[in-house]
């Protein structure tokens, strides 16, 4: 009859190699995203980001409480939700809408700053010929209905938009 087995003899392991291999192996397949990863890696290093970094990492903790107070206090909390009100608002607004009021302004400042006309006084009948002008009068067309949605914008919710008001424009 056969003998019990006593003892496994296993052959010895090479970790360290099984390790090399795995490595070269992820090395292979991921090439140019480790070449990519050495580029960046010089780049932050050339601008001096490397100890910045590792001082972040090293000294986590006492930032991040830096970084909370400095935060928390009630004027930047202000100021961050200001930022995020007008963040909102920007993303309202259709960007072709925002590009021709831009483009506007650019061209209003632009004539504003003219040596020319701005020296000049202007009277009364100087006032009411510019009114008869055609850009003049879609500025002002434009400005009166901005008035108007911020008015009805303004108004209390359920109060009537036309109530103790004055004559049509």
């Amino acid at each position: 009859m056969a003998q019990p087995i006593q003892q496994i003899v296993r052959a010895p392991r090479d970790e360290r190699r099984e390790a090399q291999a795995r490595v070269e192996e992820a090395v292979v397949r991921s090439a140019d995203g480790i070449v990519d990863g050495l580029a960046l890696l010089q780049a932050c290093e050339e601008k001096g980001l490397i100890p910045i970094v590792r001082a972040l990492v090293e000294q986590g903790d006492a930032v991040l409480r830096v970084v909370v107070e400095a935060v928390s206090r009630k004027g930047v909390t202000d100021g961050l939700k200001n930022l995020i009100g007008i963040a909102q608002f920007l993303s309202v607004v259709p960007p072709e809408d925002m590009e021709r009021m831009f483009h506007a302004v650019a061209r209003g400042l632009e004539r504003a700053t003219e040596q020319s006309e701005a020296n000049a006084r202007m009277g009364v009948y100087d006032v009411l010929k510019a009114l008869r002008d055609p850009d003049v009068g879609r500025s002002l067309a434009m400005v009166f209905a901005f008035l108007k949605g911020m008015g009805s914008g303004l108004a209390e919710p359920g109060e009537s938009a036309h109530k103790d008001r004055g004559p049509e424009v």
